[in-house]
């Protein structure tokens, strides 16, 4: 009887320590630190700078970045990681033109997100 509840202790021990090893990101998952955005208007590009500070960019990650122009969505983004483990950029193709909102919305793959606005300014001189 000594000898069960001896190897059920440690089958329970190895799990649990298993369980902890294996999903250090839970704890220590959080949202986007920021988002950055700049817009070139002579190439048509949004540049969307993040911060998100990992240790392991593989498991916890940006997963999406979806783009919007006055409201409406005009890009999702998904990905299986992240380029870096602090702050990384992704540019995306987006005609815009003076007046016009662009929002940028980057998601965590374990928890939370983080949103930035941009509203494009007239041409200098204008």
């Amino acid at each position: 009887m000594k000898t069960n509840s001896l190897t059920v202790s440690l089958i329970v021990t190895a799990a649990l320590t298993l369980g902890l090893v294996l999903s250090p990101t839970r704890a220590t998952a959080h949202p986007p630190k920021s988002v950055i955005l700049t817009y070139d208007s002579a190439a048509g590009q949004l540049t969307v700078a993040i911060t998100h500070t990992t240790s392991m960019p593989n498991r916890h990650y940006i997963k999406k970045v979806r783009i919007s122009k006055n409201g409406k969505e005009i890009s999702l983004n998904l990905y299986k990681n992240q380029p870096t483990q602090d702050t990384f950029t992704y540019s995306y193709p987006v005609a815009a033109a003076a007046g016009d909102v662009l929002e940028a919305k980057a998601s965590c793959n374990i928890i939370g997100s983080r949103s930035a606005s941009l509203t494009i300014a007239p041409p200098a001189g204008q």
